[in-house]
C-alpha cells in the first residue's frame, strides 16, 4: 500500500497525498457531473470501468491513475483544469477555455447559417 504522507509535486506549490488526489479529482467530477446515477453512468461511458469504480472515483475513495486518469481529463474541463492546477500548469487553462468558447462560436455561426440558406 502507498503511504498517504503526500508528495511534492515538480513546479507545484501542492504536497499531495493519494487520499488528497482521489478527493481532488472526485470533486472535480461531481463538480461537473453531479453525484447521480447518470454521474456514474457518464463516468462508466467515458472510461469503461465498473460502475464500483466509478463510485468510487466521483465519491473521491479512490483516484484513476494512467490511461483512465488521461481518458476522465480529455473528456472532462473540470478533471483537465485540476491537473494543470495541480502541476502548476495554471496558465494553460486561458488556452482551455478559448478552445471551448471558439468551438461553441463555431457551433452557433454554422446553426445561424443553416437558418439563413435558402430553401
Amino acid at each position: 500500500m502507498v503511504p498517504n504522507n503526500g508528495s511534492q509535486l515538480p513546479f507545484s506549490r501542492y504536497e499531495l497525498s493519494d487520499v488528497q488526489l482521489a478527493a481532488q479529482i472526485g470533486r472535480a467530477l461531481q463538480d461537473q457531473l453531479g453525484a447521480s446515477r447518470q454521474a456514474t453512468k457518464t463516468v462508466m461511458r467515458w472510461t469503461g470501468v465498473s460502475d464500483h469504480t466509478a463510485r468510487s472515483w466521483l465519491n473521491g475513495r479512490s483516484s484513476p491513475s494512467g490511461l483512465h486518469l488521461l481518458m476522465l481529463a480529455a473528456q472532462s474541463g473540470h478533471v483537465m483544469m485540476t491537473l494543470l492546477r495541480l502541476t502548476g500548469n495554471d496558465e494553460l487553462k486561458l488556452g482551455l477555455k478559448i478552445q471551448v468558447i471558439e468551438r461553441g462560436l463555431e457551433d452557433a455561426l454554422r446553426e445561424v447559417r443553416a437558418i439563413r440558406a435558402p430553401s
